[in-house]
């Protein structure tokens, strides 16, 4: 595993965790308490963000080993 690739792994953990952990429950308690519509970008981010993650890993992966 490549430096580069080390980085992005790191970021999208954060991301991860900050999302998972901070976003999307005070997004989904401020709908249930009638605060707000629905969390839809919530949904969407949390949903996303792994097959973000996954696709752009295969890309550096791609990139740094190109005959594999």
């Amino acid at each position: 595993m490549s430096k580069k690739e080390k980085r992005w792994r790191r970021f999208y953990l954060i991301m991860m965790i900050f999302i998972y952990a901070i976003f999307v429950p005070v997004s989904i308690l401020e709908w249930l308490g009638g605060d707000g519509s629905l969390p839809i970008t919530a949904v969407v981010v949390g949903g996303a963000l792994p097959a973000i993650r996954k696709n752009h890993l295969q890309q550096i992966r791609g990139k740094e080993n190109p005959g594999v």
